[in-house]
């Protein structure tokens, strides 16, 4: 039997099989914290399978990862979505993963390294669980008061350095994760997890929080914030849910429902801001008080 480790993230079992990649998930941050022991998963990748890439494929979205050091691939047959990830240096092995849709399970050849193990299961769980109304997100998000805030931007655009600003500005303010946490619908409620994906900040927390707001950051020489209107919202948030799957009719339809209902419950505004305590008050104020309304 190849070893095994199972985790618990944003309450669902998700269980990777496999015995380099089982025992380097064991030391890598983040990966620890969200382990957990249960009889049976919802979700598996499995590993140490032997696959190949199909002759014909439909390539849906085609990136670099890393500074330059690997190409990565999301395409479809009629069967099933393939990831693959090719690294320029030829010594470091590529990685394949296969999905078919409905299965819980993920295949995949033997995972390279950390980095490439990392990114493999980040897409591995957003093509499991997009369906169960779930979804990576890539922003900062701050719990306050019990509630969470989700920062939007695109990289450059200041999401670290104003919850920065939250941190050190903000009474009772702190980190959930500052690169990919988990947004969901649950019962009727919007909430937001915790992930072992936080990028160059090592904040991983198994928490779970309803959210009060999104805010969808831009530079200006001012401080200044609004409310969207869910046409506005909806092209506010959606380049931040996993690009690749939004090239995929199936996929991009269940990002719809997602961010519609989550954008029916929950306020989402735009700040034009500095890099300021102003303007970390100046969210702070819009969404709480749009909480009391």
């Amino acid at each position: 039997m190849p070893d095994s480790i199972s985790f618990l993230i944003a309450g669902h079992k998700f269980r990777v099989v496999g015995d380099g990649e089982a025992a380097l998930l064991r030391t890598m941050p983040g990966f620890p914290v969200f382990v957990a022991e249960y009889d049976e998963p919802e979700w598996q990748v499995v590993f140490g399978k032997q696959l190949s890439k199909p002759e014909h494929w439909t390539v849906l979205y085609d990136f670099v990862f890393e500074a330059d050091i690997m190409k990565c691939v999301f395409a479809k047959t009629d069967e099933a979505y393939y990831f693959s990830m090719d690294p320029y240096d030829k010594s470091t092995p590529a990685l394949l993963m296969r999905y078919e849709s409905g299965s819980n399970v993920v295949e995949a050849t033997v995972g390279a390294d950390r980095d490439m193990l990392r990114f493999a299961l980040w897409i591995a769980l957003s093509l499991l669980s997009l369906s169960s109304k779930m979804a990576l997100i890539h922003s900062s998000t701050i719990v306050h008061q019990g509630r969470a805030v989700m920062f939007l931007g695109e990289s450059g655009t200041g999401k670290s350095t104003h919850t920065r600003l939250w941190l050190k500005s903000i009474p009772d303010a702190h980190l959930l994760n500052d690169d990919s946490p988990v947004l969901a619908v649950e019962n009727d409620e919007v909430v937001v997890y915790g992930s072992p994906w936080s990028g160059k900040t090592h904040c991983y927390h198994q928490l779970r929080f309803p959210l009060a707001g999104v805010v969808r950051l831009s530079q200006a020489p001012y401080n200044s914030i609004r409310q969207l209107n869910i046409i506005e919202a909806f092209s506010a948030i959606h380049p931040s849910c996993p690009p690749a799957l939004a090239q995929d009719d199936r996929y991009q339809d269940m990002i719809v429902d997602l961010l519609s209902e989550v954008l029916s419950k929950v306020p989402m505004f735009h700040l034009e801001c500095l890099p300021d305590e102003d303007a970390a008050w100046t969210s702070h104020d819009a969404i709480f008080k749009a909480q009391q309304l």
